[in-house]
């Protein structure tokens, strides 16, 4: 018989020796990948205390809106799931509102609740005491928006939390030790999440289509390697949290997860990210399909170069020395092999870049090609094509805000600087 989440929470605080885990997950970040998430979780058998953390009461409102549910559309039918606790950060204060089981009066004249919550919403209260700790935390949130999106809950992360980070990219983990937590001694555990299911927003927020079964990705990140993933003889003795999110999240049957060890989701991050690189600028930067890229002579050539300084600087990384089949696995022809095929899988599909564009969105293009450059600098690896994709994004990317406020065109001192090839 399938365990409950309180007799896998008595199991880790008997392993351990130290207090009982409350069981809660708290997820930032509601967006395709959050709410999947969260409504796997939610169809579990006994599901696990939930909270949604929403960075601001407008998406509340939506959330409330939609009677606090998250749907899933799978095969042409809404499953709706409902019973998640909600947190709000409202002039820079978290608070709370647990699920009310209570039919609502929805507004219908559309308009959202102001900016504070004191008087439009008096069923929150400050988030304080006990209930402030986040024990285990998932953040699904864009990557240029993680460092910001922790700030606001660092003060409720401990070193016994865990955040388990679902995004594309890399170099996030990096960051956030940088900017969040610089002192080790304060930094939660790390774990990572690769997802290769298919979802796209159905209608608004809260409301997400499965457009493909895929599999869930987990592994912890080792604390002494500070992000860097290489591989490692002993397994470390990880926190009571850690083993709980990643035990309640591998018996989920809708994520259909695995776990696997610090080296291999490393090698698996690195395949996705080689993917991305490639299909998510070039479909930005020419307002096109995924499938679109692979019946142009010129793309394919656009596409060789850029997998040609893929494969060096991550056949180069130094933490993957030692590790067999290294230049195999991450050769220039096996990772054009594994573009071709996400290209048309996804053919009809409009990569996460271009939507991100076409809405005046920051992209995810310097934890893509960005995080290429930056490693090759390390290795003294000039990678010029990355180097010129990834700034043709970023021009793109001000040129279509330029364009939607209407600005003179002046030198914008927010972008970020980079070392020069």
């Amino acid at each position: 018989m399938a365990s409950t989440w309180m007799q896998d929470v008595d199991e880790m605080a008997d392993e351990s020796g130290k207090r009982r885990l409350s069981g809660r997950i708290h997820i930032l970040g509601v967006g395709n990948i959050g709410t999947f998430v969260a409504h796997s979780l939610a169809s579990r058998p006994s599901p696990p205390p939930i909270t949604l953390l929403m960075h601001s009461p407008e998406v509340y409102e939506v959330f409330r809106k939609r009677r606090q549910t998250l749907a899933i559309d799978s095969i042409g039918l809404d499953d709706n799931k409902t019973g998640f606790d909600v947190n709000v950060l409202s002039e820079g204060v978290w608070h709370s509102r647990p699920y009310m089981n209570t039919e609502e009066e929805v507004p219908e004249d559309g308009q959202t609740v102001s900016g504070s919550l004191a008087d439009s919403e008096p069923q929150f209260t400050p988030v304080e005491g006990e209930a402030e700790e986040i024990e285990c935390l998932i953040i699904s949130v864009k990557a240029p928006a993680t460092v910001s999106a922790l700030q606001t809950v660092r003060h409720r992360l401990t070193p016994d939390s865990t955040v388990l980070f679902i995004q594309n990219g890399m170099g996030i983990i990096e960051a956030v030790n940088e900017h969040v937590f610089p002192d080790p001694r304060q930094r939660p555990n790390y774990m990572l999440g690769i997802i290769s299911h298919g979802l796209a927003q159905r209608s608004g927020r809260f409301h997400v289509t499965h457009t493909g079964v895929g599999t869930t990705i987990l592994g912890p990140v080792p604390p002494q390697n500070s992000g860097k993933l290489g591989s490692n003889s002993e397994e470390p003795d990880w926190a009571p949290s850690t083993k709980y999110l990643l035990r309640t999240l591998t018996l989920t049957p809708a994520l259909v997860a695995v776990a696997e060890s610090p080296s291999s989701i490393m090698l698996y991050q690195l395949e996705k990210l080689a993917m991305n690189s490639v299909i998510n600028p070039l479909t930005a930067l020419m307002d096109c399909r995924n499938g679109e890229l692979l019946y142009n002579y010129s793309f394919t050539r656009v596409m060789r170069l850029l997998l040609l300084e893929i494969s060096s600087v991550i056949c180069s990384l130094p933490e993957l020395q030692g590790i067999p089949g290294i230049e195999s696995r991450f050769s220039p022809e096996r990772l054009r092999w594994m573009v071709t095929q996400l290209a048309n899988k996804t053919a009809k599909n409009h990569s996460s870049m271009l939507q991100d564009v076409r809405a005046n969105k920051t992209t995810e293009i310097e934890f893509l090609n960005g995080y290429i450059v930056r490693r090759g600098e390390e290795l003294g690896q000039k990678c010029v094509v990355n180097y010129m994709i990834k700034h043709l994004v970023l021009a793109k990317q001000r040129e279509s805000r330029r364009k939607e406020s209407s600005t003179i065109p002046i030198d914008i001192p927010d972008e970020p600087k980079d070392s020069k090839l």
